[in-house]
């Protein structure tokens, strides 16, 4: 878990930023109180008591900057523990850009997250999920045995491994983006000109 370094009580277990260190999925525990306030203080000036970036707190003492940017992108859900637990009145609350959600068709991008244990069956769920992403943001249809040489010849420019960033995942959560640009639709049509892609499987 990590600590909140502007606010106490507050604890996080999995974060992920963008390439820019923007917050993009928060997970938090902590009193419903200090939550809202936590919340609160996204959308006020620093001048104002409010925050524009906030520092998770590792083990080992090290911070992680996690910036907020416009948070009006941002959305809150919140689950309260039962009242009878040895914490008293917790609550769990996810803070994210509604985009991890659902698919952003207009600029054609879909970010896909994962509790990660380090096990090949997440990689094998993520890359599924990649798949799917790939479906859906194409201008172009795709056929499903097209999988493994579309992603080979567009995954460098397609697809964003965070933990390849500056700014990695942090906690038991993996993510990634996916970005079909300009360039995907006549790299299909190359593909299939040249016998890569076939109608048969």
């Amino acid at each position: 878990m990590f600590k909140i370094k502007e606010l106490f009580d507050v604890f996080a277990d999995a974060c992920v930023r963008d390439e820019a260190g923007n917050l993009v999925f928060l997970s938090l525990y902590g009193r419903d109180t200090v939550i809202q306030q936590l919340y609160a203080a996204f959308y006020l000036k620093a001048t104002e008591g409010g925050f524009d970036q906030i520092h998770l707190v590792d083990d080992a003492g090290r911070q992680h900057p996690v910036f907020l940017g416009q948070a009006d992108r941002l959305t809150k859900i919140s689950g309260r523990f039962p009242r009878a637990n040895l914490f008293g009145n917790l609550v769990h609350t996810w803070i994210f850009d509604p985009v991890v959600a659902r698919p952003d068709m207009v600029n054609r991008a879909a970010w896909l997250l994962a509790e990660d244990d380090g096990s090949d069956a997440v990689k094998t769920a993520l890359d599924a999920r990649v798949w799917e992403a790939y479906r859906q943001l194409s201008p172009v249809p795709l056929l499903d045995h097209w999988q493994a040489p579309v992603v080979e010849s567009t995954g460098h420019t397609c697809i964003t491994s965070m933990a390849q960033t500056p700014y990695p995942p942090l906690g038991r959560v993996s993510a990634c983006r996916v970005t079909i640009g300009e360039h995907f639709a006549p790299m299909v049509s190359r593909l299939v000109r040249d016998g890569t892609l076939t109608l048969e499987g």
